[in-house]
C-alpha cells in the first residue's frame, strides 16, 4: 500500500512539473504588445497580412504622441474616418472617435473601445499588400491606397503624407518629421 501511495505522489509530481514547465514555455513565447513596444516601432517580417497582429497599444493615454499614431491615422484617412490634415501622430479626441467608428465597422460594435490593439491592428493588417519583395507595402483603404516602406533589414514600417517632410518611423516613443 505504500508502495502505491509513493508511485502516485511521483506521478502526481511529475505531471505537475510537466504543467508548470509547459506554462513557463507558453508564458516565454507568447508575444505581448509590452514586447512589440520594446522593439520601439511597428514591423513586420514576411507575408504583409499579418504584420501588424503583435503590436503595442496606441491610445489617449499609451503612445499617443508618436509615429506609430500617425501610421494609425493614416490607416483611418486611406478609410475615410479622417482627412489627410488629421495625420498629426497625435492621438487625440478625434483620433479615439474615429478609431472607434472605424472598430464598429471593421470589428463590431462591441470592440469599438478607442484603443488600437492587437485585434483593431490585426484586421488593419488584413489590407496591407507587399507591392516590391516586401520593401513597399501598400494600405488598401476603402478610400484608396498608400504606400508605406518597410525596412528589408528590420522589419520597421515608415510613411509619408504630403512628402515635404520625407518619411516618418512608425516608432512607438518619437513622431520626427510628422508634421
Amino acid at each position: 500500500m505504500a508502495k502505491n501511495i509513493i508511485k502516485k505522489t511521483r506521478y502526481r509530481a511529475t505531471a505537475l512539473a510537466a504543467a508548470v514547465l509547459a506554462l513557463g514555455v507558453l508564458t516565454a513565447t507568447a508575444p505581448t504588445a509590452s514586447a512589440a513596444t520594446a522593439q520601439g516601432f511597428v514591423n513586420g517580417w514576411g507575408d504583409v497580412s499579418d504584420d501588424w497582429s503583435d503590436e503595442g497599444l496606441l491610445s489617449t493615454t499609451q503612445h499617443a504622441n508618436s509615429g506609430a499614431t500617425g501610421l494609425w491615422q493614416l490607416v483611418l484617412w486611406k478609410d475615410g474616418y479622417l482627412s489627410e490634415s488629421d495625420v498629426d501622430c497625435q492621438f487625440g479626441p478625434k483620433t479615439k472617435a474615429a478609431t472607434q467608428a472605424w472598430q464598429a465597422h471593421y470589428l463590431g460594435s462591441s470592440e469599438a473601445d478607442g484603443v488600437v490593439g492587437n485585434r483593431t491592428f490585426g484586421e488593419a493588417s488584413r489590407h496591407l499588400l507587399s507591392t516590391d519583395n516586401g520593401f513597399s507595402v501598400a494600405y488598401v483603404g476603402r478610400n484608396g491606397d498608400k504606400y508605406l516602406s518597410r525596412n528589408v533589414n528590420n522589419g520597421e514600417y515608415a510613411f509619408n503624407t504630403d512628402y515635404t517632410n520625407g518619411f516618418v518611423e512608425a516608432s512607438y516613443s518619437s513622431s520626427t518629421n510628422c508634421r
